[in-house]
């Protein structure tokens, strides 16, 4: 009976043979690049070189001179020669000094043309005009006679034949462009040895291809394919008979990784069976912690301050905040108090790391303000009596970030403590302007205990606005890891001159997610929006 091939041999067969032909293709094309590369390389600075030097020997003070009258002096002669001499040490087909007149650059008039000696180029005499239309040379002489640039071309197939040319502005004293200097040098060289680096690269390839393809049909599926076949279909039967093992793949006897794989499936059939049982356990034990997440998110979403307005009664201020954490539960914090009848007390916070540990110590931290708070004391004396509570038994290392102002609902009087927080954005109506509350900033609460915090003031006039944030807003990235960033954020508030609080961090968000795109959230992202209307 004829043996049947295995399926996976002949498959590997084709794709090796197809890899083959494309790794040679790779191979080839990564050194003719080089190759090419490096030639030009070569020939681009050699030839920089030879116009660096030639242009070196002009006097472009002269030129009007030789232009206008079209007789050479004995000066012209001395540097055409050196011209002369320097294409034919460095084998040039030719050099030449011209001005081109705008706009077209097109019409050419020749100031020095010497040429290769014994070459097929007659030299253009002194004050020769002619127009030439070539579309390369044209864009490239008027970007040096407008730019001032040194441009490289490698041309093939004109009336000068296959060339590298280098074209360099050519400046009087006065710092003005007034002609061009072009040095021409023949490529066929490079062209003839690149055509024969192909031809051997293709040859060995080739060659190459065809004897790793002998050595896989001879030897890999003898080797390798057999036994990968019967890991195959020890792994197919262990599927099909409800996942019982069998001793079949201790035949194979390799001393290598496909002996390796076949004892370890053989090992890795008796642990699936093992592993079920605790895979069933574990999804039980998922679920439960996930349900517990969603009820601790729950629970920290109900600690914080909702609904719009936050105080019906209050007519004379405009108040909204939002928090977006970006797991389950996040860090992030936000409240606002009616101290009194005339005091509004305003926090946001950002704790250290994300999760669920994140979350009990942002709750500590509420809990501690809004304790202080009701105490009467200035921001100040919450934030130095908090970050003491925060210190002790702080085990785990977490700190928070925080700002916290007081306002005072009679005078436009903000009393505020800054304890590493971003700056705020503050408007000024009269001013039209947004601009940063900056101040000196404090150490972050939980850093160290009876650190002395300052305290600052600011009056805000009737319509003024504070838009309070956490770093989630300035430091959302777009999939290509840029950050939102200040100056964005400022850009942004142009547009919520005449929006009420809800529509202003509606519109912040919009601008955020716009940015982000398809870019995960990484951070939670919290703000808040006052404006103090007035009676």
């Amino acid at each position: 009976m004829r043996r049947r091939i295995p399926v996976i041999t002949k498959k590997l067969l084709v794709t090796i043979i197809g890899s083959g032909f494309i790794l040679c293709t790779l191979v080839f094309s990564a050194g003719f690049w080089s190759f090419s590369r490096q030639f030009r390389a070569q020939y681009d600075s050699s030839i920089r070189s030879i116009g660096d030097a030639a242009r070196a020997c002009l006097t472009p003070d002269d030129f009007p001179r030789y232009l206008e009258t079209k007789t050479p002096d004995e000066k012209y002669e001395i540097i055409r020669q050196i011209l002369q001499d320097m294409v034919n040490k460095f084998e040039l087909n030719m050099l030449y000094v011209s001005t081109v007149k705008a706009p077209d650059y097109t019409h050419i008039t020749y100031i020095y043309n010497p040429v290769k000696s014994g070459g097929k180029y007659s030299p253009f005499a002194l004050g020769y005009e002619e127009d030439y239309f070539e579309p390369n040379y044209n864009t490239s002489t008027k970007r040096v006679f407008e730019n001032g640039e040194t441009i490289v071309r490698h041309t093939l197939k004109t009336r000068s034949g296959s060339h590298i040319t280098a074209q360099l502005p050519v400046k009087n004293s006065d710092g003005k462009i007034v002609a061009v200097i072009g040095v021409q040098k023949s490529i066929q060289e490079f062209v003839d040895a690149r055509r024969s680096f192909t031809i051997l690269v293709i040859v060995v390839e080739l060659i190459f291809a065809l004897l790793f393809m002998i050595a896989f049909t001879f030897y890999f599926n003898r080797r390798f394919i057999q036994p990968i076949v019967l890991v195959t279909h020890e792994a197919d039967h262990f599927a099909s008979y409800g996942g019982n093992p069998s001793n079949r793949l201790l035949a194979v006897k390799n001393q290598d990784e496909i002996g390796t794989l076949a004892h370890t499936v053989h090992q890795m059939e008796y642990d699936v069976c093992r592993n079920m049982e605790e895979l069933t356990r574990v999804t039980s034990e998922k679920e439960r912690i996930g349900t517990e997440l969603a009820l601790a998110a729950k629970i920290q979403l109900e600690m914080l301050p909702k609904g719009y307005p936050p105080f019906p009664e209050r007519k004379d201020f405009d108040l909204y905040a939002t928090m977006t954490p970006a797991k389950e539960v996040g860090g992030d914090l936000y409240d606002y108090i009616m101290l009194d009848g005339d005091h509004l007390l305003m926090v946001v916070g950002d704790v250290s790391g994300k999760g669920v540990s994140a979350a009990l110590f942002m709750a500590k931290c509420k809990v501690l303000i809004d304790l202080y708070a009701g105490l009467s004391l200035t921001p100040k004396e919450i934030f130095e009596k908090t970050n003491n509570q925060l210190c002790a038994g702080n085990a785990t290392g977490l700190f928070v970030t925080c700002w916290l102002g007081i306002f005072t609902l009679s005078t436009g009087r903000l009393r505020f403590v800054n304890a590493g927080h971003p700056y705020p954005v503050l408007y000024r109506k009269a001013a039209d302007e947004f601009s940063f509350l900056k101040e000196k900033p404090n150490l972050v609460l939980a850093g160290i205990e009876d650190f002395p915090y300052s305290q600052y003031e600011v009056t805000l006039q009737k319509g003024d606005r504070l838009f309070i944030y956490t770093d989630g807003v300035t430091e959302a990235t777009d999939t290509e890891q840029k950050l939102f960033g200040d100056e964005r954020l400022l850009e942004a508030m142009q547009n919520t001159r005449t929006l009420n609080a809800p529509d202003t961090l509606s519109q912040i968000r919009k601008q955020i997610d716009g940015f982000t795109g398809e870019a995960e959230q990484f951070d939670d992202i919290t703000m808040m929006s006052f404006e103090w209307i007035g009676k």
